[in-house]
């Protein structure tokens, strides 16, 4: 998952979904302890070391996080260490942040959080709890995000019918109850336009998103690919409006129903499409809908005209994401450019006092601003997005004022 989730989803409580695993555990290496509040509303707040929460006093809590692969429509069914296909309906495997600890078969409510030896001398065992904030992959072959509010989670899936789906979750990506889904008001826009000069949009085209069970559902026909459409959503009456920009390349695909025979078959499954990838020099890196941008490093060079040609194709990827309405994607090629950014200080020194006056708070605006586009790709505003970047994009172009190729 992007890093934005990664923050909030170690700063929550484990639920108690978690149980013992028989899958085998991602590693052997112990996780490191973080603390972290557990009140709600505070779960930016993570520390590496005990204390109170900075922001509502309470006593921080430790425990040790791991990212993992699993089923993303049964999550911590299966555990790994490495990508791969889930065994129970073949689709590919995600990456969720889940809470690890140890226990033992005969005593079920134990919970440490090193390994040891249970009573009767036998090893304790490896155990996964679901996190908050720890699955934010699409359930439905749609698009997901997360609400400003850090609770609400909402997924939209364009069918090829022509219908607009939208479902609701809360912050462990567990459908909202019934009671809370008929709180909701939403419509999804199809046209609209925006006046630079007074800040205020105007619907063209829009359609009432009406409840049908658990989602609330829309006709908007088929639409030119890719489609762009909005989704404004109220959750509770009286409450703030809050917007959500979905591009589609495709029609989304539900996953498979229920579980699937892993040994027998009469008739073969076609294999899932493939992950979604953004292109690199040097490669293609798959990119899983909830990989941590930690995970997909970027290699530094050595001397500053390399470093500035690979940030100028990293602000041109997060460019063309953007145009293309691919949220989701933009936190990639920005903290890569973070990382690139961030290297220029070993070379802080070949320019002059006055370039390095202008070249660090440049770099500093880099780093926040991409963090910036992160935390707004979870949220899908494109405003917000586009706004970012125009921060970003700035910040690069004093990086390459300060840093002259030659």
């Amino acid at each position: 998952m992007r890093l934005a989730a990664v923050i909030v989803a170690i700063a929550l409580s484990a639920s108690s979904l978690g149980g013992q695993q028989a899958a085998k555990p991602p590693a052997d290496t112990l996780p490191p302890l973080s603390y972290v509040c557990t009140m709600a509303g505070d779960e930016d707040v993570i520390e590496d070391k005990p204390g109170l929460c900075r922001k509502c006093g309470m006593e921080l809590k430790p425990t040790r996080l791991d990212s993992v692969w699993t089923c993303a429509t049964r999550p911590l069914l299966v555990v790994e260490s490495k990508p791969g296909k889930c065994p129970v309906d073949g689709t590919p495997l995600v990456q969720v942040t889940a809470a690890v600890s140890w226990t033992c078969a005969d005593q079920p409510s134990l919970e440490k959080l090193e390994p040891g030896t249970c009573a009767n001398g036998a090893p304790m065992v490896k155990r996964y709890a679901a996190r908050a904030h720890g699955n934010h992959n699409p359930q439905h072959g749609g698009q997901f995000f997360m609400a400003p509010d850090n609770w609400h989670h909402v997924e939209g899936a364009y069918l090829s019918t022509g219908v607009f789906r939208l479902y609701l979750y809360d912050d462990f990506t567990k459908p909202l109850p019934l009671t809370q889904v008929r709180d909701v008001a939403a419509r999804i826009v199809t046209k609209q336009t925006f006046d630079a000069t007074t800040k205020t949009t105007k619907e063209l085209a829009a359609a009432p998103l009406v409840r049908n069970g658990r989602f609330l559902e829309a006709r908007i026909g088929k639409l030119a690919l890719p489609a762009q459409m909005t989704a404004k959503i109220t959750f509770k009456k009286g409450g703030s409006e809050h917007v959500f920009d979905f591009a589609f390349e495709g029609f989304s695909k539900e996953p498979p129903p229920g579980a699937r025979p892993t040994t027998t078959a009469s008739t073969p499954t076609p294999p899932p499409p493939p992950a979604p990838s953004t292109a690199v020099e040097g490669g293609t890196i798959e990119i899983a809908p909830a990989m941590e941008s930690a995970l997909i490093p970027v290699p530094i060079p050595e001397t500053v005209p390399e470093i500035m040609a690979q940030l100028r194709i990293r602000t041109d990827q997060i460019r063309t994401f953007i145009d293309r309405g691919s949220f989701a994607s933009v936190y990639v090629p920005a903290f890569q450019a973070k990382d690139l950014a961030l290297a220029l200080d070993a070379h802080k020194d070949t320019i002059s006092a006055d370039q390095r006056k202008i070249a660090q708070p440049a770099i500093g605006q880099l780093v926040r601003s991409a963090y910036l586009l992160d935390a707004f790709g979870d949220l899908g505003n494109k405003q917000q997005i586009v706004d970012a970047f125009a921060v970003f994009a700035a910040a690069v172009k004093d990086i390459q004022a300060s840093f002259p190729e030659r």
